[in-house]
């Protein structure tokens, strides 16, 4: 006996039955990915004859970030056989980031970081899986005549969204980041910037509302949406607008330069597997500057997530239409800036491609039901098996087991808290028993603890009583995350306030949604991935971000629920508007163009808050790693606020960067200033909006400061901008920026 799914005839998605992937689609999928492995390897011979600097280094960027992204996962794919397009995806990006995160760190602990080479054998072991892959597919059937119809509504539609694009483009042109105060950049968005998201969000409207739902179009309507959202300051400014961004890049420089791992340093070097790929592809691409990977971040992981997201909403909810609302509800709520150049957005794609998986496992294949009693169901269910899906021997479900194994591995060598989410996670799938592999929690809390245990050792030793300190801490984990980062300005605590209520908002649409699907296989295992990275406050504070991290983790099982619930209001709606009868009524897709107008409004307004200074200027950077360049031997730099463009590797050589001990040191910062008596100043304008509006100091007082010290002869001006001071103690030798 087996539990089945229930689903609309109309939408029905029982996967046992349906054919597999279009014959077309993998052909096109391995055809990208031979000619990737080629532009790779010819791109690496290059880079080993330093010859690399023949080509741009943007056209080098975009074949680093493409082998990346392809090899080997495409043809590893392929060779599986999944019959659901956005799992062959997803399934084809995290084994190739698995891939080379994990060659990556070996490379480094083992001090033997030959990129060239290393890139020139994935490349050809990724050639000898294409040829092997394209020989196990079928001959193409015909394809059948197109409908005109249906072709020139997606031309007309993706011309629309090309419009918005380049209306975007122009609203980048005119945005002045540094313009922004508490509120953000809402109050400063143009004409221009509202038609392109009005388009985008009529197009997605009109696209869902469709009898036959084009995944191209709501597929290329989703990208625009996450660019215009996370990427309007980014490219006004020409660069990230996530400092962070640039420590990372840093951290890569120093791993890339010492040609292995630094002394205990900094505790990302304990989970460096996203460094160490950084390090590999600089070299096996021969790039002098990582700044396009910087800046793009967030529509290439906002891009390739959206593979996993729509396959978790397939198989949580069964509806094709219901799947692509929880895509947009996911992207138009994502505020929480996770989504940049980092270890966290990389490990997030390899924990929702794993629960993809699982999750359209447990969709397909049969279930052993149980007794309804919750005693006999305590006792049982952990003790059953999930079948097999229909079409797949043994060998090919050990070979998925396999791929989750080596996905595990490189989750637990890139970050700190995901590996804790995903280890509970499978648990939980066993402990439910809807799931064949029981033990993979075993196996996966094995290499979590094998890594703490050797990789992550500097750290526990160095951190032991912080880490065990933050263990059952959850009122100081939760006041971190939340009191603390409120900020001192009226206006910018009421912006807060939005925030919270935006996820708290989709929390209660998705809990209601949840409650309506109790007779699908997995009601339970959704509901409780959906509050599974919630345990993390039980655990780790991490340093204040840890119910962003919450929310980063379990907004994809979130979004699908929240999706069904906002369908069944509006069919609720309908009922007493007596628009029931009329499915295509205009008055549907203008009201859901108005609704998701509305809401990535509201994004603008939530991802732009910290606008004033979090946002960086290309002079900030470019004068941060002159100075990085310039300064003698022994020089110290002490920093007012953050300056994450001055983290490299000399660090580890020849240069102290320090920071303000305590932020009382506003209160005398040129005595502090002389107290630490360094050789360099750097303070940047976002520092004082900082501090005003997270600590309630004026904004004038960082200028005010630097003034005494400038007027005491203590200290020259060497670089003064709109954006950026950089004194120089009056007793070292005069240094040249350039």
């Amino acid at each position: 006996m087996t539990v089945t799914d229930t689903a609309t005839p109309t939408e029905s998605t029982d996967e046992a039955t349906q054919p597999e992937p279009s014959v077309r689609g993998a052909q096109g999928l391995l055809f990208a990915a031979a000619a990737v492995a080629i532009a790779s390897t010819l791109l690496a011979i290059l880079a080993g004859s330093d010859h690399a600097d023949m080509l741009p280094n943007g056209f080098r960027v975009a074949v680093v970030v493409a082998a990346v992204t392809m090899l080997p996962g495409a043809p590893i794919a392929i060779l599986l056989r999944l019959r659901r397009p956005a799992l062959v995806g997803s399934v084809t990006v995290s084994i190739s980031f698995s891939t080379i995160l994990i060659i990556a760190q070996a490379e480094v602990v083992s001090g033997n970081l030959w990129p060239v080479t290393v890139q020139l054998y994935i490349c050809a072991i990724s050639a000898a899986l294409i040829l092997w892959a394209s020989r196990t597919l079928v001959g193409a059937t015909p394809r059948p005549r197109p409908d005109r119809t249906a072709a020139l509504t997606r031309y007309g539609l993706l011309g629309a969204l090309v419009v918005a694009v380049a209306l975007f483009w122009r609203a980048t042109a005119v945005l002045e980041p540094q313009a922004s105060g508490a509120l953000g950049i809402i109050t400063h968005v143009g004409p221009s910037y509202l038609i392109a998201l009005l388009i985008v969000a009529a197009v997605i409207a009109f696209g869902l509302s469709r009898a036959r739902l084009d995944p191209v179009v709501l597929g290329a309507a989703g990208l625009a949406l996450i660019m215009f959202t996370t990427m309007y300051v980014s490219l006004a400014d020409g660069v990230t607008s996530v400092p962070t961004a640039y420590t990372h890049r840093g951290l890569i420089d120093i791993i890339a330069s010492l040609q292995g791992l630094p002394p205990p340093s900094d505790a990302r070097f304990s989970w460096a597997g996203f460094f160490s790929a950084g390090a590999h592809i600089s070299g096996a691409g021969g790039l002098s500057d990582l700044s396009p990977m910087l800046l793009w971040a967030p529509l290439f992981f906002g891009g390739v997530t959206m593979f996993p997201l729509y396959s978790i909403a397939m198989s949580l909810t069964g509806r094709r239409r219901v799947a692509w609302i929880a895509v947009v509800l996911y992207l138009s709520f994502n505020w929480y800036q996770q989504d940049y150049f980092a270890p966290q957005p990389t490990a997030t794609m390899l924990y929702l491609t794993i629960c993809a998986l699982l999750l359209w496992q447990l969709q397909t294949a049969p279930l052993p039901a149980v007794a309804q009693s919750l005693r006999r169901w305590v006792l049982d269910a952990p003790r059953r098996t999930l079948g097999t899906v229909r079409g797949f021997g043994a060998g090919r479900t050990l070979a998925i087991e396999g791929l989750m194994v080596v996905m595990i591995a490189a989750i637990v060598i890139t970050h700190q808290l995901t590996p804790i989410v995903l280890i509970a996670s499978l648990f939980l799938f066993a402990l439910t028993g809807t799931t064949r592999y029981r033990l993979l929690w075993l196996v996966a809390a094995a290499i979590f603890v094998a890594w703490f245990s050797y990789g992550a050792v500097d750290y526990w030793k160095g951190h032991l009583a912080y880490v065990l300190g933050d263990v059952g801490q959850v009122s100081g984990a939760v006041q971190g995350g939340v009191s603390d980062r409120i900020g001192a300005d009226p206006l910018y605590q009421r912006m807060q306030y939005l925030r919270l209520a935006a996820s708290g908002a989709l929390l209660v649409f998705a809990f209601a949604g949840w409650l309506t699907y109790r007779q699908r296989k997995t009601w339970l295992i959704g509901g409780l991935l959906c509050m599974v990275p919630f345990g993390l406050v039980l655990v780790q504070s991490y340093g204040g971000e840890v119910v962003i991290r919450c929310f980063v983790l379990a907004s994809p099982f979130i979004a699908p629920y929240a999706a069904d619930a906002l369908v069944r209001t509006f069919a609720v709606v309908r009922k007493f508007t007596r628009r029931a009868a009329e499915p295509r009524h205009w008055s549907r897709t203008v009201a859901a163009t108005a609704a998701i107008l509305g809401v990535a409004l509201v994004l603008t307004a939530t991802r732009g808050l910290n606008t004033s200074f979090e946002h960086t200027d290309e002079d900030q950077i470019r004068y941060g790693d002159a100075l990085m360049r310039s300064v003698p031997e022994g020089s110290e730099i002490m920093v007012i606020g953050t300056a994450a463009s001055l983290v490299s590797a000399r660090y580890f050589d020849d240069v102290r960067v320090s920071t303000m001990e305590s932020f009382e040191c506003l209160d005398d910062l040129s005595g502090c200033v002389r107290k630490e008596n360094p050789d360099f100043v750097f303070t940047t304008r976002q520092s004082s909006a900082q501090i005003y509006l997270q600590y309630g100091y004026s904004q004038s007082v960082v200028d005010q400061q630097l003034g005494v010290l400038v007027g005491s002869d203590e200290y020259r001006v060497v670089v003064e901008t709109a954006d950026l001071t950089i004194l120089q103690n009056a007793s070292s030798p005069p240094v040249l920026l350039r």
